[in-house]
């Protein structure tokens, strides 16, 4: 997940600078570019466009799964201090149990 994370923000940033490109720098993109002469940089605005538009729904998508998996542990978390954490289904259940000894032979090895 944070390499995707990584890329949305490279994504965004990478839109932000062709867009100010565009907005501010004409004689810096004509310098490079000496064939854009005749033409419209309109390309390089949506071209800007476009990069941060995909990082943000990138991230969107992203955040959006790692808030539903935050929520679904501390759900689970929630019903195991409860005491509720048996009643529920047998799959979650396996996975407590798993992840239970895990914790209980982390903490053996800190002591």
């Amino acid at each position: 997940m944070k390499k995707l994370v990584i890329v949305s923000w490279v994504l965004k940033a990478l839109g932000i600078v062709l867009v100010l490109l565009m907005l501010f720098g004409h004689e810096i993109v004509l310098n490079l570019f000496p064939g854009l002469e005749g033409m419209s940089i309109n390309p390089f605005f949506y071209a800007g466009i476009v990069f941060y538009a995909a990082g943000a729904v990138i991230y969107f998508f992203v955040n959006k799964k790692e808030k539903a998996e935050r929520r679904r542990r501390e759900i689970e978390e929630s019903y195991r201090s409860a005491g509720l954490g048996d009643s529920l289904d047998s799959d979650s259940d396996d996975s407590g149990v798993e992840s239970a000894s895990e914790n209980s032979n982390d903490n053996s090895n800190e002591k």
